[in-house]
């Protein structure tokens, strides 16, 4: 656009490209370098989701860079070779240009209510956020859904395999209610007593045990994912009601067991786990929750085996004895490897009858004495108590913790149902006292987490943003004047996503980052505008209004390109890009607009221009 400018004027083509690359190649470099450096606390955040997001700075730097290679070799060689230009006077009386300059002389004039007024749109921008419904990560549009099965702890790999197998049959009669093209499942795989491999980045398998499965189903289409887990959840709990599934589409952000939960932690045992079910309960009354459980698990019959010391020692019977020989005769007890191939298959001794043992068997379960060779039966030694108990104990801190968690349904969000539980939260904290302290997990702990972790490196790069403007501009008054822009991109962030019908999440909050470093591009090739057009001889009211008018093209044209340019984003990005393209159209259509006009205001009144 400069070229073109310069060769209206009556330039040669050869002499616009030197001189326009020559006037913009350190306002170009500052602007792509402050735009690169916004992104840098994406890179630094020390949380989950550095893991999803940190190539976005490298990606944005390396094409930042290389584009303004090309804008100062590339572009010139094309100007040169193909853009052929009419020589006329400079001239900015188009319908636009008049209208730009009525307002700007109108700006110009009443310089202290036109920054109050930006500064109130700004303010009430800011209340606009809390219309917006909060969503750290969105579930994937991705045509599978995980099935996560937990039985009761200690249940043996076969029952769990039993309980795969009626899933699948589930899954198989949907499966042919369909052609093969309309039916709601494709395909599905199993895995049993462990979580499979991390087939996406969000997927972190648990540790392997036998009351553990999971299924990974296909479908054709994402849309019948919500109808699909309706019925399979209905299915499961008529026909086993001792199992503890979830359900749940694949994650486009960092894993989230529970988009909702809520840690008790305490001392008194009795105490914490009433107030667990009074917890569960409530959670259960506010609705939209389902698997509404405890990471402790379901309590499982324990047998403890008490020894008798005196009787053992007088049998020559050792612990160690009567511990092989109960794991002999419970699970098994492993004494070689077989190999075959690259496959190590273990060999275990296990009596024939310990799938149907009871107390009653278990007590005269013989007892091998490794000493004397003699086998006594274990009633003997020691005696058989029963007993219920967690099958799992979680400490934070050295404090016994109970976490209770959630999945939510369809078209619920988890900050929603934050937000209806905290009154109810606050009011029994008062009445449990110290001896319960709450925690807020879920989505809730970790959008926080991941939200500090970007805030912690956001003064790098505003220092850096501030050097790179003080070293282009050498004045800290200009350099304030370009800062000052970053805030008006957020009035359009707003209005961009409550016209979209949008939601703010971590991905809203990237575009946000990044839009500060964009926005800000526009302000530094307006100042530089203006003091080149002083240098030229112009007076200070004149270049600012000179300078203006000249660089309204441009930003203008460079605004229409970004937003263009993002639609595909917008239209074909799904519910995780949608936000981030909507809040940087939105807040740079936005902020272009109010640049150049609120730019220009505060230069004249920082540098005490007579207008």
């Amino acid at each position: 656009e400069n070229i073109m400018v310069q060769m209206e004027n009556g330039k040669r083509a050869v002499d616009a490209a030197i001189e326009a690359a020559a006037e913009l190649r350190t306002p170009l470099l500052t602007a792509s370098l402050t735009t690169a450096a916004a992104f840098l606390p994406i890179f630094l955040a020390e949380s989950d989701v550095g893991e999803f997001t940190a190539s976005l700075f490298k990606v944005v730097t390396i094409t930042l860079l290389s584009s303004w290679i090309i804008s100062l070799t590339v572009i010139p060689l094309l100007c040169v070779a193909f853009l052929k230009v009419t020589q006329q006077s400079e001239s900015f009386d188009g319908p636009l240009f008049n209208g730009y300059r009525r307002v700007l002389s109108a700006m110009l004039r009443h310089r202290s209510i036109s920054v109050l007024v930006t500064a109130a749109i700004f303010i009430v921008s800011l209340a606009g956020f809390g219309l917006l419904p909060n969503i750290f990560f969105p579930p994937s549009d991705r045509t599978y859904f995980k099935v996560e099965l937990e039985l009761p702890t200690s249940t043996s790999i076969e029952t769990t395999a039993d309980v795969v197998t009626d899933i699948e049959q589930f899954l198989r009669r949907v499966a042919s209610a369909g052609d093969g093209e309309t039916a709601d499942v494709t395909s599905w795989i199993s895995y049993i007593g462990y979580a499979g491999p991390r087939f996406v980045l969000s997927h972190n398998p648990v540790a392997s045990r036998s009351s553990y499965a999971l299924l990974i189903v296909n479908v054709p289409t994402a849309e019948v994912i919500d109808g699909l887990m309706n019925d399979l959840r209905a299915y499961a709990a008529d026909r086993h009601p001792d199992l503890d599934m979830k359900l749940r589409k694949i994650e486009t952000g960092p894993s989230i067991e529970n988009p909702v939960e809520v840690r008790l932690s305490g001392s008194n045992s009795a105490h914490l786990f009433s107030a667990v079910d009074e917890l569960k309960r409530e959670m259960d009354r506010v609705g939209g929750l389902r698997n509404i459980t405890d990471d402790w698990g379901q309590r499982i019959k324990q047998l403890n085996i008490r020894i008798d010391q005196a009787r053992a020692l007088r049998a020559d019977i050792s612990s160690q004895d009567i511990a092989a020989s109960l794991q002999a005769g419970l699970s098994g007890l492993q004494l070689t490897e077989y190999r075959e191939g690259e496959d190590v298959i273990p060999v275990l001794l296990r009596s024939s009858t310990s799938k149907q043992e009871d107390i009653g068997k278990l007590e005269s379960l013989s007892v091998f004495a490794q000493a004397t060779g003699k086998s006594i039966p274990l009633r003997q030694v020691a005696d058989v108590e029963v007993a219920w108990d967690a099958a799992r104990i979680y400490r934070r801190d050295g404090v016994r913790t109970v976490a209770v968690g959630a999945q939510i349904d369809s078209g619920v969000t988890a900050s929603e149902k934050f937000d209806a539980l905290a009154p109810w939260l606050t009011e029994r904290q008062q009445a449990w006292g110290d001896d319960i302290r709450i925690e807020l997990g879920g989505e809730f702990e970790t959008s926080a987490e991941s939200s500090d972790s970007i805030s912690e490196k956001l003064p790098i790069a505003g220092f850096l943003i501030l050097i790179l403007l003080v070293a282009q501009f050498n004045s800290l008054r200009k350099s304030f004047i370009v800062l000052m822009t970053i805030p008006l991109g957020l009035i359009g962030v707003v209005i961009g996503l409550l016209v979209a019908n949008s939601f703010f999440g971590f991905m809203t909050l990237l575009g946000v980052i990044s839009l500060a470093g964009i926005v800000i591009n526009n302000a530094i090739v307006l100042l530089e505008r203006i003091q080149t057009e002083i240098d030229n001889g112009l007076e200070h009211g004149q270049a600012i209004v000179s300078a203006a008018l000249q660089r309204a093209r441009p930003i203008l044209l460079t605004t229409a390109t970004t937003v263009l340019g993002l639609i595909p984003l917008y239209l074909g990005g799904g519910e995780m890009w949608e936000p981030m393209a909507v809040a940087i159209m939105g807040g740079l259509l936005f902020s272009t607009l109010l640049t150049l006009g609120v730019v220009p205001v505060l230069y004249s009144l920082l540098f005490r221009v007579r207008t």
